[in-house]
């Protein structure tokens, strides 16, 4: 199958990946597309079902960036918020998984960044920092990418 192809982030320094889901996770939003959207790790039906797919090997990802490893023994970079007791995993695991994986195709995929954006925003829930970071991701996040095919 010919999958469109990610965009590769510009990694200045050594940007670790430190989250990796080994099952596919799909998060329901209200977007509605005229076709679904289908690449190597992400999925978007007509629906709106977001997919992050793990193909048997496992999504990574940075969680918010920037990330640097510093001397090989501390990852220092944007926090992940503390371990949400509901999850187990930190307040912005989800959010910026799917993020993430939106952004990968942020060239190709059939909506917006606004609205890639605004879906980050909702799903960091009651994260106390969810302003700051979705401004952070509005700003600055993708401003080289040219969207092919949108209506911003």
């Amino acid at each position: 199958m010919n999958f469109p192809q990610p965009r590769s982030k510009k990694r200045m320094g050594d940007h670790p990946y430190i989250f990796k889901e080994m099952v596919d996770y799909s998060y329901q939003t209200s977007w509605s597309l005229d076709k679904k959207f289908v690449a190597e790790w992400l999925e978007i039906s007509n629906d709106g079902l977001v997919t992050v797919k793990s193909n048997g090997t496992g999504y990574s990802w940075d969680g918010c960036t920037p990330k640097f490893s510093f001397l090989d023994i501390k990852v220092v970079g944007i926090p992940d918020g503390h371990i949400d007791v509901r999850t187990m995993k930190p307040f912005t695991y989800r959010a910026s998984m799917v993020h993430d994986a939106l952004y990968q195709y942020l060239a190709s995929v059939p909506v917006s960044k606004r609205d890639i954006d605004l879906l980050f925003l909702e799903m960091l829930g009651d994260f106390r920092l969810r302003d700051l970071y979705y401004f952070a991701v509005k700003y600055f996040g993708g401003r080289e990418v040219v969207q092919h095919g949108v209506k911003c």
